[in-house]
């Protein structure tokens, strides 16, 4: 009788203990004997701290974390931490032996796919509005006005990324940042709205306008003699832009043809991608895809997920030299150039201007909402107008001579009239002549330019050899339609 007492009472006290266990979801271990996980109860314990799966597609997903009404992105390696942490925290050594030793048979895809799963939230811009979200209010954006709101007005969650870790409050007068946008508008009202503009299309998170295009922002003198002319302040309207939304910024010219870097950097949340200074000779078709479709994200032990065309990021280039492409509509349709005044050059840049660095410790509480402020205002400016067009300064001329050289485009507009046959040979030697430095330039390199010279004057370039002697002849598209 003693002994069956004994298994009562021990059997009674498992009962007891499994159920205070029960009645806590956080516990997900049992310490009767060896410890042990428990499977079902730590996959209670991830969903009672906020852990899910955000549907993002078909069979597609994330996993994320929703605290106080915002949700981030997260690793498995960020879920295994918060168990250490809550262990440690709660004393439990030998049960967080048991976890870390096991760590990769408790945290896996093939069961974190058993979590909770919620469709991915909406909190991207309308189409004619945008909203900006800071640490004491969110500020609403549409063509009329600009107006601030409290966060307990906000109905939906939003994504953690998208709060810009800054008070705001309503300023007066000009900031630093509006100044130098003047700056290297020349002081032309036109060209500044077309620049506010611009700003406004990258900060708007939306695309149902129907402007699916890449911005390419230029220097007013770039390529020229094959000289690039930096230092004009591109790269501070990237930086501007990265104040502002989410933002990743690279280094184009060690971008090489057909790699994208498996896009390791881009998260479900990133707004604009950068591709700043981009290298001479990089065609423009290559970033076709990313402007036209969605974005297959893979990140090293990670699985890959696909960002569809509407929440996708928009596309900013920068260049100090022509950005090539096939040409054609399907080119034309896709860009949105603009070329910005040299006020700054590596000499005379905007910290000795105006006596600080931009986006540092040295602007004050007022200068941060100044630039709020306008970058909001831009965003409206676009809202209002669309993409604002201005006629271009330079960019004709430097089209034109895309693929050319720049003196062979100055001999061959005083020598070359279209429909007038001409000696290739003494063409070739009275060019080489005028510019001695071109002499060793093969005949083949002249025939190129000469095709490449024809297209871009609206004709056709044609040959003819005939007893030794060898003509060529541009003719005009006009003529060879009335043909």
């Amino acid at each position: 009788m003693k002994k069956e007492e004994q298994k009562k009472q021990k059997k009674q006290k498992e009962q007891e203990e499994q159920g205070e266990q029960g009645q806590d979801e956080n516990v997900f271990w049992t310490e009767n004997g060896a410890p042990k996980i428990l499977h079902v109860g730590l996959l209670n314990f991830l969903e009672s701290n906020g852990y899910v799966k955000v549907e993002i597609g078909e069979n597609n997903y994330v996993f994320a974390k929703i605290t106080n009404n915002r949700l981030s992105q997260v690793t498995e390696g960020q879920m295994a931490n918060d168990v250490k942490d809550y262990l440690i925290k709660n004393n439990k050594p030998e049960v967080l032996e048991v976890f870390v030793k096991g760590v990769g048979g408790y945290i896996t895809t093939r069961k974190l796919d058993m979590l909770t799963s919620i469709e991915n939230i909406n909190d991207r811009d309308t189409r004619m509005s945008s909203r900006f979200y800071f640490n004491n209010c969110y500020c609403e954006v549409d063509k009329n006005a600009i107006t601030s709101y409290d966060y307990s007005t906000l109905q939906n969650p939003i994504w953690e990324k998208r709060i810009i870790q800054k008070s705001f409050t309503n300023p007066s007068g000009k900031g630093q940042f509006e100044i130098f946008c003047e700056n290297i508008t020349g002081q032309n009202s036109e060209r500044l709205l077309a620049l506010r503009t611009i700003l406004g299309y990258l900060l708007h998170r939306n695309k149902e306008v129907g402007e699916p295009m890449a911005i390419i922002l230029y220097d007013v003198g770039m390529g020229q003699n094959n000289q690039a002319h930096g230092g004009t302040g591109k790269t501070l309207l990237s930086m501007a832009l990265k104040q502002c939304r989410e933002v990743e910024i690279f280094d184009a010219k060690e971008i090489k043809e057909g790699s994208w870097f498996k896009n390791q950097r881009i998260e479900l949340t990133t707004d604009v991608l950068v591709f700043d200074d981009l290298k001479k000779h990089y065609s423009f078709e290559g970033f076709f895809p990313m402007i036209t479709s969605g974005l297959e994200v893979e990140k090293k032990r990670e699985k890959a997920f696909y960002i569809d065309f509407n929440n996708s990021p928009k596309l900013l280039i920068t260049s100090n030299y022509y950005v090539s492409g096939p040409g054609g509509s399907s080119d034309e349709r896709r860009r949105f150039e603009f070329e910005i005044n040299n006020h700054y050059n590596q000499d005379f840049t905007p910290e000795r201007e105006f006596g600080n660095r931009f986006f540092g410790s040295q602007w004050d509480e007022n200068e941060w909402n100044k630039f709020y402020h306008f970058m909001m205002g831009c965003c409206q400016s676009y809202l209002q107008h669309g993409l604002y067009k201005v006629p271009h300064i330079n960019l004709s001329q430097n089209k034109f001579l895309d693929g050319l050289n720049d003196k062979f485009v100055a001999y061959a507009d005083a020598h070359v009239q279209n429909d007038t046959s001409i000696d290739k040979r003494e063409f070739e030697s009275g060019f080489k002549h005028f510019y001695p430095e071109m002499k060793e330039t093969t005949p083949h390199q002249i025939a190129k330019w000469l095709k490449i010279y024809a297209a871009k004057k609206g004709a056709t370039f044609s040959t003819e050899s005939s007893g030794g002697k060898y003509t060529f002849i541009l003719i005009s598209n006009s003529v060879q339609n009335a043909a």
